[in-house]
């Protein structure tokens, strides 16, 4: 199990660094259901060093197994080219990408504290 997460690590960690195009901002959205975005609460990153920590903390996630459900989204984050819904506390956290609703990753408490602190700053 452990080599299957290093290997998804990398495919992604692969993908985002040889993106044609560097990511220059982060969009995150406060969510009010899966399927309703509040437009008003759009809050932009472009600092480098906090877009490396969505990077960083995403990369780093853990593959949970199963099928789930969850309860509603705290956030959506358009990171690249890429859509994700984020559960976030100030020592925990979840994603699940939006093409594949079935599966979740844990972020490390670390990381989670990081994002959580960022965007509770704004």
């Amino acid at each position: 199990m452990k080599k299957l997460t290093f290997i998804l690590v990398m495919v992604v960690a692969f993908i985002v660094g040889c993106s044609s195009e560097p990511i220059e901002e982060v969009n995150v959205y406060k969510m009010k259901s899966f399927s309703e975005t509040d437009m008003d609460i759009l809050v932009k990153y472009t600092d480098s060093k906090v877009i490396n920590a969505f990077i960083k903390a995403f990369n780093a996630a853990h593959k949970e197994p199963g099928v789930v459900n969850m309860a509603d989204p705290d956030y959506k984050v358009e990171l690249g080219d890429e859509t994700y819904f984020l559960w976030l506390e100030d020592d925990h956290g979840t994603i699940m990408n939006m093409e594949d609703t079935n599966t979740i990753y844990t972020l490390s408490k670390r990381s989670a504290g990081i994002l959580y602190k960022t965007i509770m700053e704004k």
